[in-house]
């Protein structure tokens, strides 16, 4: 009994330990520099045009050394810029697009993060602006060595990944990334508490005891809070991104709807029986059942869905592949390990006050 309680003691002061770490960088780390604006929206082909792009978290000791348009693989390059205030830098480009057509283009800055560094790096913003192609546009295009400069550009995104202290700064998430270290190591929580919870319930149906009903449910129910934080949490990431509390056609959310309903079930199931070992027994029937439909509500269906506003869902491209850099990646997983700790430590704490609760009404009857 003294070293249970003790890894109780381990695994609370860990997983608090854990938190703290994450919470700290979570807010203090800065972001990268990064664009996150522009402030006009079409550029005319075949003439000179002024382009403005705002710049986040620009190091007063950096230099640009290029600004560049891109449009289905070719580059423009910008061939004058200024800062005209410490985030708005004004370029002047000429766009050729000779038998290309009107087409929506990105904007990149190259650029060296300080006077001491060999590293250069490249800034990037999707959808920056719309060339709309002249009248008196050239049959000849005056676009750079496309292959040279993708290049360039890759070995600037791998340079960047493993040596720069600093979130990841993205496009529409910017700041809001940091969400990253409480949302998803929550869901990430949850699915682990009811996986727990199932397990018991699969022990309790071999062998029933009690024990194994209670600690079952005490996963379910802190699972249930777990849960409910990471919709919380989520909302307001979608509200900063989206625009919306709850986009209601997005099927990954309408998915953990569902399936929160399902566990809400759960806990009325429980209620309307009397009888302790035909609740746990039905109780835990419907806990192996409802686990898997709620892995495929939330894991599987939006994957095949065509539609989804969520990473990694529907075709999109997820946080593992272009947003967890090594820097995020120092937070991210020790959030989840500490998140799983707190909610793992409550789940049990609880279900000793229940199993407490439960002996002593039996040496009362």
């Amino acid at each position: 009994m003294i070293k249970r309680l003790k890894l109780y003691r381990i695994l609370f002061y860990v997983s608090c330990l854990l938190v703290l770490y994450t919470l700290i960088g979570g807010l203090f780390i800065p972001l990268k520099t990064g664009i996150i604006g522009s402030s006009n929206d079409k550029v005319i082909s075949n003439t000179n045009q002024k382009i403005q792009l705002t710049v986040y978290n620009f190091n007063s000791s950096a230099s640009v050394s290029e600004v560049l348009l891109s449009a289905n693989g070719s580059f423009w390059k910008a061939h004058s810029f200024r800062f005209i205030n410490q985030n708005t830098l004004e370029a002047e480009i000429n766009v050729s697009l000779g038998l290309n057509i009107s087409q929506i283009c990105d904007a990149f800055i190259k650029i060296r993060p300080d006077s001491l560094s060999n590293n250069q790096e490249w800034l990037y913003l999707s959808d920056a602006f719309w060339i709309e192609k002249s009248s008196n546009d050239t049959s000849t295009t005056n676009a750079l060595n496309s292959k040279q400069i993708s290049q360039s550009i890759e070995d600037s995104t791998n340079i960047d990944k493993s040596t720069q202290l600093g979130f990841p700064n993205r496009t529409v998430l910017n700041e809001s990334i940091r969400n990253l270290l409480y949302h998803v190591p929550m869901w990430f929580s949850m699915l682990f508490l009811l996986g727990v919870s199932m397990v018991f319930s699969i022990k309790y149906l071999l062998n029933p005891k009690l024990e194994y009903d209670l600690i079952s449910e005490s996963f379910i129910k802190i699972g249930i809070l777990n849960g409910i934080l990471g919709c919380v949490t989520g909302s307001v990431w979608a509200r900063v991104t989206w625009q919306s509390w709850w986009p209601a056609d997005d099927p990954k959310l309408n998915g953990v709807a569902i399936g929160m309903f399902m566990y809400l079930a759960y806990l009325i199931l429980r209620l309307t029986i009397k009888d302790e070992y035909q609740k746990a027994r039905i109780a835990s029937v419907y806990s192996i059942l409802i686990y898997p439909i709620f892995i495929a509500l939330i894991a599987i269906m939006p994957k095949l869905a065509t539609d989804t506003l969520h990473p990694g869902s529907g075709g999109s491209v997820g946080f593992n592949k272009y947003d967890l850099d090594n820097t995020l990646r120092m937070f991210f997983y020790p959030a989840v390990l500490g998140w799983i700790g707190i909610f793992s430590w409550l789940s049990i704490l609880r279900y000793r006050i229940q199993f407490q609760l439960f002996k002593n009404e039996n040496e009362t009857t």
